[in-house]
């Protein structure tokens, strides 16, 4: 964290539901920014239920969150820990109870990130998963936000929630990836396409990733998927994160599915 000349980028990740694969999308993302050059800094904001420690490797390396630094007890620089492989990637985790990060505001929430743009190119902000508050103060104080979406209706449902929720806060850049997508069933009528997807949820469409086992085995093994896997799910991180850089790259490019 050298030198105080930057102005980055917040995104906030959400979802309108559990179980989207947002944590490993937001972890993937950042690691690919890096590889493209990218300062990024990942928050985990999911006080007590708090898992991208887990998915990039570094459960017991944290020690302060971003509760800490918002209260004055730890500085930016010693609570974002760097990781210990990808190059100019930083975590900053949530506080362990919910309690010890509940109702921030927005313009405490906002501070911090502000704080963060000015040390980093990119910063990813893991939202809970839902509609609470704390969701919504991250999303105002973010540049542009991601919801992630799996290609069901009752998860594009609670993204098309989401996602309006945020407009209206006054996140003006919301966009939609759709995860999880396998074509066999698409093709079988057993999924959502992802037209229909984009329609149920009225977001624009940032992303479509496969549906890919490595990234529940490296986030078991606590791996990092983009360093150990050659699978599609790395291959579609690495196009969106070139996308949100503004570069014109096709959806599916280098993407194959598997059966």
């Amino acid at each position: 964290m050298n030198g105080r000349n930057i102005v980055g980028q917040v995104l906030s990740v959400a979802s309108g539901k559990g179980g989207t694969g947002k944590t490993s999308f937001c972890a993937g993302i950042g690691v690919a920014l890096c590889a493209l050059g990218e300062k990024v800094l990942v928050i985990d904001a999911d006080c007590g239920l708090r898992s991208l420690d887990i998915v990039l490797g570094m459960t017991d390396s944290l020690l302060f969150s971003y509760a800490d630094v918002i209260l004055g007890r730890s500085g930016l620089k010693e609570a974002a820990v760097k990781h210990p492989v990808v190059k100019n990637l930083r975590v900053l985790t949530a506080p362990a109870s919910i309690s010890a990060g509940a109702s921030f505001g927005d313009e405490k929430i906002g501070a911090l990130l502000q704080l963060a743009r000015e040390h980093f190119t990119y910063v990813l902000v893991d939202c809970p998963a839902g509609f609470g508050e704390d969701v919504l103060s991250f999303a105002r104080g973010s540049d542009r936000a991601v919801v992630v979406s799996t290609p069901d209706y009752t998860s594009l449902r609670g993204a098309q929630r989401i996602g309006t929720q945020m407009m209206d806060g006054g996140t003006d850049r919301v966009k939609i990836v759709v995860n999880r997508v396998h074509a066999g069933m698409i093709d079988m009528g057993n999924s959502v396409n992802i037209d229909a997807a984009m329609d149920a949820s009225g977001l624009a469409l940032l992303g479509v990733v496969p549906e890919d086992k490595d990234v529940i085995a490296c986030g078991n093994q606590g791996k990092v998927l983009m360093l150990h896997s050659r699978g599609p799910a790395r291959a579609a991180y690495n196009n969106i994160a070139r996308r949100i850089r503004g570069e014109r790259v096709s959806l599916l490019d280098k993407v194959t599915f598997r059966d």
